[in-house]
């Protein structure tokens, strides 16, 4: 596995990223409660959508205009960019943070996330995105990331 240490030192450092993981409940009427540390950034709308291995991406709507428009740019002829669009626009919906600090998903959300009502969910700064996995599925995959990171042997400049 090789890695670009330049540009992971660059993120870590930018002003404008989400880090940390939180652990919150999806109440009974499918909302979770957002970070007070990642509220501001968030609080004048952001947009809720599918991302890799089925967690849900929370992107400010200055982040989600930019992938939105890397998306549109991909040829319509090819199978696997119509594939992306589809999934990532089919998928998101804008949202705002209510006075409590959460906000709501939808069923279609939960559904491609596994996240039930009423389940424990991790809420996770990943970058230029939060993140909202079922905990079960976050347990998982922070595991399996955890070990490939323990195990980069090649660093590209």
């Amino acid at each position: 596995m090789s890695y670009n240490v330049k540009k992971w030192f660059k993120a870590r450092k930018a002003d404008k990223v989400f880090l940390g993981e939180f652990q919150h409940t999806m109440d009974s009427k499918g909302r979770v409660v957002i970070p007070s540390k990642f509220r501001a950034r968030l609080q004048q709308g952001c947009v809720v959508t599918k991302g890799q291995d089925n967690c849900l991406q929370i992107l400010t709507k200055k982040t989600w205009e930019e992938e939105a428009s890397k998306m549109a740019s991909l040829p319509s002829t090819d199978l696997t960019s119509r594939q992306l669009r589809r999934a990532l626009f089919s998928g998101a919906i804008d949202v705002k943070i209510d006075s409590a600090g959460r906000i709501p998903i939808p069923e279609n959300l939960r559904d491609y996330s596994g996240i039930d009502l009423n389940e424990e969910v991790t809420v996770t700064g990943s970058g230029p995105v939060v993140e909202v996995w079922s905990t079960r599925s976050w347990k998982k995959i922070q595991k399996e990331a955890d070990q490939s990171f323990a195990n980069i042997n090649e660093v590209k400049e």
